[in-house]
């Protein structure tokens, strides 16, 4: 099932790994630290310029990314549902 997370971005949901809402762990150093990882590989995509809730989690061949958008987290789950 294919997955809309905001503006013309569609992701095959079988590839999600984690949603996070942005709010509860911007804070902790696991956050953080994945953060930084994925940055440093240029993995991280920011769907959203505006206010940012939800980090979404994918790999897909053994790579990892992360999307960036103002969607909820209780949307996307509903939508994948």
């Amino acid at each position: 099932m294919y997955l809309h997370i905001g503006k013309d971005f569609i992701i095959n949901s079988k590839y999600i790994i984690a949603i996070f809402n942005i709010d509860y762990v911007k804070n902790t150093k696991e956050y953080k630290s994945l953060y930084k990882e994925l940055e440093d590989n240029k993995a991280i995509i920011k769907i959203s310029d505006n206010k940012q809730k939800s980090f979404i989690l994918i790999e897909e061949n053994k790579i990892k990314r992360a999307y960036i958008t103002n969607i909820s987290v209780n949307t996307i789950i509903k939508r994948v549902l």
